[in-house]
């Protein structure tokens, strides 16, 4: 959906939330640069931290983007994008793949561990700070999703059939049944405005009042907020994916394609987390 022209340019909603979301990152490292608290305890990642916090910034937008939009067309539409190969490239219109973004930053990480021979701690402090801005990304991407009226939930009806007129108006007042004019009249679920609280503000909270505490306290868990990322996002995107009206057609034997990855995702991120609570590396 396009928010504004600029020059005869046509400038879109979900342009707008990435660069904001690029430059909430950016500059949230350039806070986080100041805090000597990282130099004893992760000295690789300081020392780009205080070189090149840009270079951070690039290679996991870059990961995002290419991993998000290869997961997009290899996972949900590779045929429409095998007949129209020029469609690859028109972001700006959607077509995102949460999974394919992850797998992106994933392989962004690796690619900077090699480069400037990152230690154990360097890679999880990295990943761990990620979670912030990210989380930051995802609550404004699904706000992009809501203006661009895609990936709306079922009818309320299916959903709920006997649900009292009164409820029904609470919930339509505060929009999170919503009915989305450019798809039909019919009153849905509005998973955007979910996603948005759930898999964005939340995470965003909760990571922003770990890293106050590990900060003002000088100590914190290597690879706890990635894991709780992983753990939370699947257990959260799992059950969306049965209001999410995209997902209806996509069952086999009770699993949508994105679920399956979530409980991949899900079984990993437990794993992780017992790994990082039973062998926490405190820097006092």
């Amino acid at each position: 959906m396009v928010a504004f022209s600029l020059f005869g340019i046509s400038i879109y909603w979900y342009g707008i939330f990435y660069f904001l979301a690029f430059l909430a990152g950016y500059l949230f490292f350039m806070y986080i640069k100041r805090y000597s608290f990282f130099e004893k305890y992760a000295p690789g990642f300081y020392s780009l931290l205080q070189k090149s916090p840009e270079d951070i910034v690039l290679y996991t937008v870059l990961g995002l983007l290419v991993g998000g939009r290869l997961g997009h067309i290899f996972i949900y539409d590779f045929s429409y994008y095998l007949e129209h190969p020029l469609r690859v490239f028109a972001i700006w219109e959607g077509g995102m793949s949460f999974i394919g973004g992850i797998l992106g930053v994933i392989t962004a990480l690796l690619f900077i561990i090699r480069k400037y021979k990152f230690s154990f701690r360097d890679f999880w402090t990295l990943a761990d700070l990620l979670i912030l801005p990210t989380s930051f990304g995802i609550m404004f991407g699904r706000i992009g999703n809501f203006l661009n009226q895609e990936l709306y939930g079922r009818l309320v009806t299916d959903v709920f059939p006997s649900l009292g007129s009164h409820i029904v108006s609470f919930f339509s007042y505060i929009h999170l049944f919503y009915i989305y004019d450019r798809v039909d009249g019919f009153l849905r679920i509005n998973t955007n405005f979910l996603a948005s609280f759930f898999e964005g503000f939340v995470v965003l909270l909760f990571s922003s009042i770990v890293l106050f505490v590990s900060l003002k306290k000088n100590r914190r868990t290597i690879g706890f907020l990635s894991s709780f990322f992983l753990v939370w996002y699947s257990f959260v995107r799992f059950f969306l994916e049965y209001l999410r009206m995209d997902s209806q057609s996509e069952y086999v034997a009770f699993l949508t394609k994105s679920q399956r990855f979530f409980v991949l995702f899900f079984i990993i991120g437990i794993f992780l987390m017992y790994r990082s609570l039973k062998k926490s590396s405190y820097m006092k």
